[in-house]
């Protein structure tokens, strides 16, 4: 399924992308979600 649903499923802190683009450049792993842009339950 190429249909992707959002049920509250991806993480609010990094919008489920798994990571934070910092501003000085690069990017850093979501602590929240570990990287996987889903949230924990």
């Amino acid at each position: 399924m190429s249909v992707k649903t959002f049920e509250s499923k991806e993480c609010i802190y990094c919008s489920g992308k798994g990571y934070f683009q910092l501003i000085l450049g690069g990017s850093e792993t979501c602590a929240c979600c570990g990287g996987s842009g889903k949230k924990k339950d």
